[in-house]
């Protein structure tokens, strides 16, 4: 497993093409979703790129807003699934937290049925589940890393 965090400007072609293709193929295709999945935030966000032999397997980004910080766009690919490579894409989230901002608060919005795994890393649901994208969330924090 190789792990990267890049900057937007940093990303190849092909980085590009690798996270836009898994991020529709999760969040719009098979959540059927339809949505503006490459947005702004892209521009000004660290990507963390899972890549098993040459193949992106796992992702997410993280970015400043406000007070705080936050991540999302959250995957592991279908085929990967449930193989216990969450874990190590937290380690490389959170390990990204703390090396570019340190001591910052966490606030993530959720889906729903993911709430229990971030409790695993000891975020803490707060408010009620709110719709976004047509998809139930809940806001979750943790102190700053």
């Amino acid at each position: 497993m190789e792990w990267q965090t890049k900057w937007f400007d940093e990303l190849s072609t092909k980085d590009f093409y690798n996270l836009a293709y898994e991020r529709t193929r999760t969040f719009v295709v098979a959540q059927k979703r339809v949505y503006q999945e490459i947005d702004d935030t892209d521009l000004v966000a660290h990507h963390v790129l899972g890549y098993d032999d040459g193949q992106l397997v796992a992702y997410a980004r993280i970015f400043r807003v406000g007070d705080h910080v936050t991540f999302g766009r959250v995957l592991t690919i279908p085929e990967r699934r449930g193989t216990g490579l969450g874990r190590p894409l937290m380690a490389q989230i959170e390990a990204d937290l703390h090396a570019s901002f340190p001591g910052v608060p966490v606030s993530i919005e959720a889906q729903i049925d993911k709430q229990h795994f971030y409790e695993k890393f000891g975020y803490t649901a707060r408010g009620d589940v709110f719709d976004f994208q047509g998809t139930p969330h809940i806001e979750m924090t943790k102190p700053g890393l």
